[in-house]
């Protein structure tokens, strides 16, 4: 309430009144005086797939593997800023009638900010990037596994000597560990941790694709970690859930301790990026330690950056993912998925074009199936 009176008071304060505006974000209103705006924007996801449920065990081979057509993703998002010191960010998605991210962030001044609500926290760059700023239909198949998706919670951050050789971004929080639209469940909260080394000197923004076209390259190193108590083993943007060979849990049963490592670089038409993440689970109630490895590797190429007679539309991906769910039965699951997008303008109205082929290996047991995917994303 206290934003929305603040966003409200910037805007009366101009001597002229601000006008409704159709910008790259979406429908604006802004106070150039002030420096306050307010934007609009609606975004969906129209897919089609051979395989509506990616497989995670052989189990799932076993089930009918069906195609299917869908409005995969349909949200609202609404951005607000209030005279360079307070920003507002809410998304909700409409398919499924649910609170995805509601807000706040206070900009004291660049090397400290601090936010308050419910997002995706800052810990691993391809959960991060926005599902409509994606090089392929979808992310790897790691995510599922490592996630820890949104939460609420507060969290500082900053940067720190900028420009110079030890530019670096830095986060902070603590967060409830229930996940999305969860209030805490009284325990031990969940901490993270990330550093981000921006060696370039400039940070590069959490976006896949090279669209910028960077003519001095950009990239960042990172490393976080997360450590919580909590009901739940894994997290999507459904809130807290389990992990395959887990039961429904009790308040604060399992431990989650994990750590990551990301790189990423873009500059010219090229774009790479890759994580690696290892998390341990722990069972406090009846015992027993679980732990995962996996990670994923993608690059991005525009070919016009080659041949000039070729549109600057078109860009080609490559990725590769792992995961080991289980070290005890030496388990794997694999993904190796080509790709194309043609930009249509920019991230905001793409076709995206990819296949995969998915692998799941138990206990010396081996099963495949190859994937195809067609996505129009399109933002208002």
């Amino acid at each position: 309430m206290l934003f929305l009176t603040l966003l409200c008071l910037s805007f009366t304060a101009s001597a002229e009144s601000p006008q409704w505006k159709y910008t790259d974000g979406g429908l604006s209103l802004k106070n150039d005086d002030t420096g306050s705006y307010l934007t609009l924007g609606l975004r969906m996801q129209a897919r089609y797939s051979s395989i509506e449920e990616e497989p995670r065990g052989l189990e799932d081979f076993a089930e009918v593997l069906k195609s299917g057509s869908d409005i995969n993703r349909l949200r609202y998002k609404v951005w607000a800023g209030v005279k360079h010191d307070f920003t507002f960010y809410h998304e909700y998605d409409l398919r499924d009638s649910r609170l995805l991210d509601l807000r706040t962030t206070w900009i004291s001044q660049p090397s400290f900010k601090l936010r308050l609500g419910q997002w995706k926290p800052e810990y691993n760059r391809e959960r991060i990037d926005s599902s409509g700023k994606q090089q392929f239909s979808e992310r790897s198949i790691a995510t599922y596994w490592f996630t820890i998706d949104r939460q609420w919670g507060a969290m500082a951050s900053g940067r720190v000597s900028p420009g110079g050789q030890m530019d670096s971004s830095w986060w902070a929080g603590v967060l409830g560990g229930n996940g999305r639209s969860q209030e805490s469940d009284g325990g031990r909260p969940m901490g993270l941790a990330r550093w981000q080394w921006n060696y370039s000197g400039e940070v590069l923004p959490f976006s896949q694709s090279a669209l910028k076209r960077y003519v001095v390259p950009r990239g960042s190193f990172a490393l976080a970690v997360v450590s919580n108590d909590s009901k739940y083993t894994r997290y999507s943007s459904d809130g807290g859930g389990q992990l395959p060979g887990y039961s429904e849990g009790e308040d604060n049963q399992y431990r989650i301790m994990q750590g990551m490592q990301e790189w990423a670089w873009q500059g010219g038409g090229l774009s790479f990026q890759q994580e690696l993440h290892c998390k341990s689970v722990r069972d406090r109630l009846y015992g027993g330690t679980r732990n995962l490895v996996g990670g994923y590797a993608q690059m991005g190429w525009f070919p016009a950056q080659r041949w000039h007679s070729i549109s600057p539309k078109l860009e080609f991906a490559l990725r590769a993912a792992y995961v080991s769910p289980d070290d005890e039965f030496n388990s794997k699951n694999g993904e190796f998925t080509l790709g194309g997008n043609w930009f249509f303008y920019g991230h905001r109205n793409k076709l995206t074009v990819d296949m995969s082929y998915l692998t799941i290996e138990e206990q010396g047991v081996d099963k495949s199936d190859s994937r195809f995917r067609v996505q129009w994303d399109i933002s208002l």
